[in-house]
């Protein structure tokens, strides 16, 4: 119940790789092809504009709108309100890593500034989760899911 009061909220973050199980092949299927066909406009786009131009559309989480449909379909739509919440995040966190990329590639060794990147990714994604959690508890509370 969610106006329990002596309910803790289940904040952590975690997997359940159990429910791999439950996606089929045609799901993946359909991530695949979406994943392709905004690739591909971003390679076309790059040619036909520009790569700066064309790198920008790379940012756009090719699957999100299929994962987002299967999750609601899936689950329900409050699931899927989460998950686009995770990937709003998530973007930001990638907005970070893009700045950091352009500042370090060029100035530092290639693996270093990759790396650099993905500590950046991490840490920001963490600490805006970890956030969220604490200015809004039941956004991050996965109890919430099986009400």
């Amino acid at each position: 119940m969610a106006g329990d009061p002596n309910r803790r909220a289940n904040v952590r973050p975690g997997a359940d790789l159990r429910k791999l199980r439950d996606v089929h092949l045609h799901e993946y299927a359909i991530r695949f092809v979406l994943g392709v066909a905004v690739s591909v406009t971003a390679g076309i786009l790059s040619k036909a504009i520009g790569t700066r131009f064309g790198g920008a559309f790379l940012a756009f989480p090719a699957i999100l709108p299929a994962g987002l449909t299967l999750v609601q379909n899936k689950e329900r739509t409050r699931t899927a309100d989460r998950t686009a919440i995770g990937a709003v995040l998530g973007a930001v966190a990638l907005i970070a890593c893009a700045g950091v990329g352009e500042f370090a590639l060029g100035h530092v060794e290639s693996y270093l500034a990759v790396a650099l990147q993905l500590l950046t990714w991490m840490v920001v994604a963490f600490a805006l989760y970890a956030l969220l959690c604490v200015l809004q508890p039941d956004a991050c509370d996965r109890n919430q899911d099986e009400d």
